[in-house]
């Protein structure tokens, strides 16, 4: 009897251990299933809010006033993507204040609050309700499954490798440039066919200016450098240089209302171009020194306006450094003229006075004036020195860049290879501080400007380069035909042969080279001139495949307007340009382009000695999501918007 009651016992423990492991097997069940449900709702959710910050990144940078725009457009993507358990999202709850229904907050790039130029956005995705079921017999009725995600925008920029080692000025940016590397005489020659006033002010301000060996600095500068413009411009000498003719345009100032002393920077303001014809390209400004020589400043990419407003631009030593008059004219070039840019009818003075302070060396002396006499012509020779302007294609316009390499090459060498090859490493936008003055010059040593990384080490993130002095030779034909090493040419046959229809690889300078025109990658009816205007670009105008070309290129862009910098340039930005000697009139299956397609050799056709490329709006690319990126900048534009939380 005592061993069946201890059976049944036994039996009873048994069946109670079963049943509250069932129980908690059950839960155990319960609790996986609808936890795994919970959590392939947040799943759910953050791709849906990971989804939709990214679609509305392209609205950044934005301000508070944005955000009407902005939670329209969120609240519309939260909807056409809802995760199960999500009510309506109406684009008022995105920024009531209550984070329940979803909100949106915009942020400044380092997270914090952000009211005015924000280029961080964070979406909270409203609540989604989760409701259990086996565990709502253990008393658990559901969760709420809420997620955010923070989008930033920033700038998009070439790899080293597509970065050709050249640099143009801001003013030339768009259309057809040229590197001319071919040693000889200056441009033309400036002067006039009489004596005039003129004549006798430049003549008095070479004869009276202080020379490098007289001139005595005081510790008290005597007299104020100011820049005085003339009451009535006065007629343009009837002896041109060679590079222009004359137009029937005028300048209008006044072009500064002072100057600071010897040899310093100024800005120069106010000025126009009226009577300009309708179809003008680009524009400069030119300065001609007491002595005849000038320098040119880039003024516009492109004007369709009369009169043409110049955009204000800085001067620097190369002016202000020799006391004297100068002479001031507007140079404009037509599109598709293939003549000499036309240069004004009159021109503006601008009078440099005073010596320099006792801290700066003193300004060099111009060259004298030749002889002239009544019935003499009084010409003075322009130096090649000083032709830089950013219009007409007979002297060059932008310069070879001296980049240093990993691998030690001296200057020539690295050049060729910089040009074969591309960079060895990441040139980035300088990024000037918000409301902080643009300069044209990074320093040098210990005095540089705020953030400036020279380049003149083989880095990433170097933000300021220097052009070579002049224009080398040798390095082209190697660079860019036949090799340096065992890299090919940078337009060989062997990097990509040619696609465009109706044409192939071509033998030029020993080596087998790419044919491609830019003109072949138009799109919708679009011409060159189309894509190299400054704003209503997009990339429906040109196919992508234009970027698989060994002849498009990237080239950073500074903000001076002339070679006469010898120092370290912040670079403000990357365009990129295909090299052709096309005009902006070229068309699909319309190329102007010659046998040479950019490609100038010498005369016995054994050296390359020049090389042309035409430059275009990047807005005409598509945005490559993988490329290298930094803070966003507006002058870079390029615009990615990537997850960052």
């Amino acid at each position: 009897m005592r061993r069946r009651l201890a059976h049944r016992d036994e039996g009873g423990a048994v069946a109670v251990m079963v049943g509250v492991l069932a129980v908690v097997l059950f839960g155990v069940a319960a609790l996986a299933v609808d936890l795994g449900n919970a959590w392939a709702r947040e799943r759910s959710v953050q791709k849906q809010v990971d989804l939709t910050a990214l679609s509305v990144s392209h609205l950044l940078p934005a301000s508070e006033t944005d955000l009407a725009t902005i939670t329209t457009a969120a609240a519309a993507y939260l909807v056409r993507n809802a995760a199960s358990g999500q009510g309506t999202v109406l684009p008022g709850d995105l920024h009531n204040g209550s984070v329940l229904d979803g909100e949106v907050h915009l942020q400044d790039e380092n997270g914090a609050p952000c009211q005015t130029d924000c280029v961080r956005l964070s979406v909270t995705a409203p609540q989604a309700r989760v409701d259990f079921g086996l565990a709502g017999a253990l008393g658990q009725g559901g969760t709420d499954v809420q997620r955010s995600a923070t989008v930033q925008v920033f700038s998009s920029i070439p790899r080293g490798e597509s970065v050709l080692p050249f640099w143009l000025p801001s003013g030339c940016a768009l259309g057809p440039a040229m590197l001319d590397a071919t040693p000889g005489s200056g441009p033309g020659k400036f002067g006039s066919t009489t004596v005039t006033a003129d004549a006798d002010e430049a003549a008095t301000s070479a004869r009276s200016a202080p020379s490098a060996a007289t001139a005595s600095p005081a510790a008290t500068p005597t007299a104020t450098p100011t820049a005085t413009p003339t009451a009535t411009p006065t007629a343009t000498p009837t002896v041109l240089p060679s590079d222009v003719q004359q137009g029937g345009h005028t300048v209008v100032g006044p072009i500064v209302p002072s100057v600071a002393w010897v040899g310093q920077t100024l800005t120069v303001s106010n000025l126009r171009l009226t009577k300009i014809p309708s179809n003008i390209d680009r524009a400069s400004i030119r300065f001609v020194a007491p002595d005849g020589t000038w320098h040119e400043y880039a003024a516009m990419d492109v004007g369709r306006t009369d009169p043409l407003i110049v955009p204000p631009f800085s001067i620097g030593p190369e002016v202000t450094g020799t006391p004297g008059t100068w002479r001031v004219y507007g140079v404009v070039q037509e599109k598709n003229d293939r003549k000499l840019p036309q240069i004004s009818v009159d021109h503006q003075t601008l009078t440099v006075n005073g010596t320099p302070p006792a801290s700066a060396p003193p300004a060099p002396a111009p060259a004298p004036l030749p002889a002239t006499g009544a019935g003499m012509d009084s010409e003075i020779v322009v130096p090649a020195s000083t032709a830089v302007g950013c219009v007409g294609q007979q002297r060059g316009n932008f310069g070879q860049l001296d980049s240093p390499r990993k691998s030690g090459e001296g200057t020539a060498d690295a050049l060729a290879l910089n040009i074969a090859a591309g960079l060895d490493h990441l040139l980035e936008p300088y990024r000037f501080a918000s409301g902080a003055a643009v300069v044209k010059e990074c320093g040098s040593g210990t005095r540089t400007i705020p953030g400036a990384r020279l380049d003149d080490v083989s880095q990433d993130g170097r933000n300021c380069i220097t052009g070579l002095p002049g224009n080398r030779v040798s390095p082209l034909g190697p660079g860019f035909l036949t090799g340096v090493g065992a890299r090919p040419g940078r337009i060989a046959a062997e990097r990509g042969s040619t696609t465009c229809q109706g044409r192939s690889d071509v033998s030029y300078g020993g080596a087998t080279i790419n044919n491609d025109v830019l003109s072949c990658f138009l799109r919708g009816g679009a011409s060159l001139d189309d894509i190299s205007k400054a704003t209503g670009v997009t990339p429906a105008m040109l196919d992508p495949a234009v970027i698989r070309s060994p002849r498009f290129v990237w080239v950073p862009v500074v903000h001076a307007a002339d070679r006469v910098q010898k120092g370290f340039q912040p670079i403000r930005e990357f365009v990129p340009a295909f090299v052709t000697d096309e005009s902006p009139v070229s068309t699909r299956g319309l190329s102007d382009a010659t046998a040479a397609n950019g490609i100038v050799l010498n005369g016995g056709g054994r050296q390359v000695q020049g090389i042309q490329v035409y430059v275009f709006n990047k807005d005409a690319l598509p945005i490559e999501a993988s490329a290298p990126t930094v803070a966003y900048d507006p002058v870079v534009g390029m615009k990615v918007g990537r997850l960052v939380r």
